[in-house]
């Protein structure tokens, strides 16, 4: 249920009534203690009657302001209440329907943005003049056969590398494998243009997390060698799937041609 209208009482008006009551009260003592003297010390009777005055004109403040106070309350009392049974109650099935047609409108949006990315690769692709080799839109479309050349070389340096910690058993292994998970999320991030795309940092940071916490577990329970080569197959999987995702945000299609929705269709 949504929050209901609340009509309280402006501030100034609550330092109006403050006010009022704090001289009713001054007012009152004020005029109790000098009736008390007029009257036992030395009987002074147009000293009594400024008092008794005086203690009319506190009493009347002060019971005017506590039922002003009172009286603002029980209005919000009252607006409160008609809004509940009255007005809510009537416009209820009208938000509801509001809030559900948002809802389907933001799904909506989103298919749109997947459809908006697909065509935009495909006049992207029809709009380039140049000869296109083919190994590189059975890749993905839209990849630079630069891409494909850094990617070759990259994965010629991991292979070497993780050959170098198997036959050396070098230490701080988990801190070279960190280095090349971070520089094969380089290298995608680069090509795909991902700097400002939050979901690609947070999957950076991924291996910073779970890598060094990994090695340290799995090195309790698993061969030194077995070990890195169960993080460079890890290194294989975080790089197929960071690159498929890459390829899915920014084109709007799947890499290596991999159209998963048609072929389930098929079937």
């Amino acid at each position: 249920m949504t929050d209901t209208p609340r009509t309280t009482m402006p501030i100034t008006e609550k330092i109006g009534l403050g006010i009022t009551l704090v001289i009713a009260i001054i007012l009152i003592g004020y005029s109790v203690f000098s009736l008390l003297i007029d009257v036992i010390l030395k009987f002074d009777k147009s000293g009594i009657v400024i008092d008794l005055i005086l203690l009319a004109i506190g009493i009347a403040l002060g019971y005017f302001s506590i039922r002003i106070y009172k009286k603002s309350v029980y209005y919000e009392s009252l607006v409160n209440s008609a809004f509940d049974n009255g007005v809510y109650r009537r416009l209820e099935p009208v938000l509801r329907k509001v809030a559900e047609a948002h809802t389907e409108m933001e799904g909506l949006e989103s298919r749109l943005n997947i459809i908006d990315r697909k065509v935009q690769t495909v006049i992207d692709e029809q709009v380039k003049s140049e000869p296109r080799l083919e190994v590189e839109t059975a890749i993905a479309p839209g990849t630079s056969m630069g891409f494909i050349i850094k990617t070759i070389f990259l994965a010629i340096i991991t292979m070497s590398g993780f050959l170098f910690m198997l036959y050396t058993s070098v230490g701080y292994s988990h801190f070279a494998a960190l280095l090349f998970f971070f520089l094969w999320w380089l290298l995608i991030s680069y090509e795909f243009k991902l700097f400002n795309n939050t979901a690609a940092w947070v999957i950076a940071f991924l291996p910073l997390l779970l890598v060094p916490v990994s090695f340290m577990i799995l090195g309790y329970f698993i061969d030194p060698n077995n070990l890195v080569a169960l993080f460079y197959l890890f290194l294989a999987l975080y790089v197929f799937l960071y690159f498929s995702w890459a390829v899915y945000e920014t084109k709007g299609t799947l890499p290596f041609n991999l159209n998963i929705g048609r072929y389930f269709k098929q079937k």
